[in-house]
């Protein structure tokens, strides 16, 4: 038995199919994703066990940084929603959650140590023309009209495309636009736009000002420190934001109304906060909002909601241990940022293979360093070799 990087690749198409798969078919419940991502899991799986049974052990030094993290992570999701669990019951939600948590960073282990290639651009580009694919298939080339391209609108959030792949187009974009792959940095850059998420235009048009000041080493030890502060502050800013006195101030000042701004948000926060229900546990604020029968059944803050179901203590370890993911790489720290930033106005955590793209982006960027560090070392090598000639 050989374990290569086309077997690690084959299922890794597997399981990227059957995600294209769902999304395509609009499968929201993910009722026949299930079988696989089992199927793919199981998979993926193989190598491990094959290198722990022995396979080259003495010779194979395992890459665990970014699994480390994630299942650090989600061991204090775990202890904290047992312990939940004895106030508020178990509920199916919970396991739900921890595996879509848990599952990016299951294949980002595998691919990190199974795949010998210099980088990791195929992953990518298979999960980016996948979603290109999907783009086409679910918006059809008729719809591309001049009328509908005039009726976008920035301040309404609106456009006929509008799409959570935007989110994606997003997270290829910075990959893309970071390694001056310009072609498809520039279709990545065209479907971020015409997906039309506010923040995700904002941060394009960020990393296109700034973004060549980003430099291939570690973030400044002060800008880490600050930027997990505010990060697990922000509950408390966002509690500040949700108040009725901040509402009609914004009325006031805007002329808009607070929960029309945040398309519906606003009112969401304020019915949870209004339940004074114990949702200590991991997924308790959905269960909440579905036996309430609120009209969006997932609360549209991350942040705040894994404040609320884990505690201070699980927000700590989630803020402090992925900025950890990204914080090697200047370039794979501002676009986990810019992933958690997103967590404060928007659901995310449970997005396996939007994560999964990440810790593929911030591995990549680690593993492209050392070849060119390696490449460097072997230059300066012949040339004494040359030299000494």
């Amino acid at each position: 038995m050989t374990i290569n990087t086309k077997f690690v690749r084959i299922t890794f198409a597997i399981f990227a199919f059957s995600w294209f798969l769902g999304d395509y078919t609009g499968n929201w419940h993910d009722d026949y994703k299930y079988v696989f991502w089992i199927m793919s899991a199981g998979f993926g799986m193989l190598p491990i066990i094959y290198y722990a049974l022995g396979y080259k052990l003495d010779k194979k030094k395992w890459d665990t940084y970014t699994f480390k993290a994630v299942a650090i992570t989600c061991a204090v999701f775990i202890l904290v929603s047992i312990l939940g669990m004895a106030v508020n019951g178990g509920h199916l939600l919970f396991f739900k959650d921890i595996y879509y948590i848990f599952m990016p960073a299951v294949y980002i282990f595998v691919i990190a140590n199974m795949d010998d290639g210099k980088n990791l651009n195929f992953y990518i580009d298979f999960i980016f023309w996948g979603f290109v694919a999907n783009f086409l298939l679910i918006a059809k080339p008729s719809s591309f009209t001049p009328a509908n391209f005039m009726s976008m609108s920035f301040a309404d959030s609106y456009s006929p495309w509008e799409s959570g792949l935007a989110d994606l187009y997003m997270i290829t974009f910075s990959y893309y636009f970071f390694t001056k792959q310009k072609g498809k940095a520039i279709l990545a850059g065209i479907l971020t736009f015409m997906s039309f998420k506010r923040l995700n235009l904002v941060y394009m048009g960020f990393l296109l000002i700034f973004g060549r000041f980003f430099k291939p080493k570690p973030i400044p030890r002060a800008v880490e420190v600050i930027t997990k502060g505010l990060l697990i502050l922000s509950p408390i800013l966002i509690y500040t934001a949700t108040d009725d006195a901040f509402s009609a101030w914004f009325e006031s000042a805007f002329g808009m109304d607070l929960n029309s701004f945040t398309m519906g948000r606003f009112n969401q926060i304020n019915f949870i906060n209004d339940l004074d229900e114990n949702m200590t546990g991991l997924g308790m604020t959905h269960y909440m909002l579905v036996v309430h029968e609120f009209d969006i059944h997932r609360l549209h803050c991350d942040v705040i909601r894994i404040y609320i179901e884990t505690t201070i203590v699980g927000l700590v370890f989630f803020v402090n241990n992925y900025l950890n993911i990204g914080k090697r790489d200047q370039r794979g720290f501002s676009l986990v940022l810019f992933f958690m930033i997103v967590m404060v106005t928007s659901t995310c955590i449970e997005n396996t293979f939007y994560w999964l793209t990440i810790f593929l982006i911030c591995e990549n960027y680690e593993r492209r360093k050392k070849v060119e560090a390696m490449e460097i070392m072997e230059e300066k090598q012949d040339g004494e070799t040359v030299a000494i000639g």
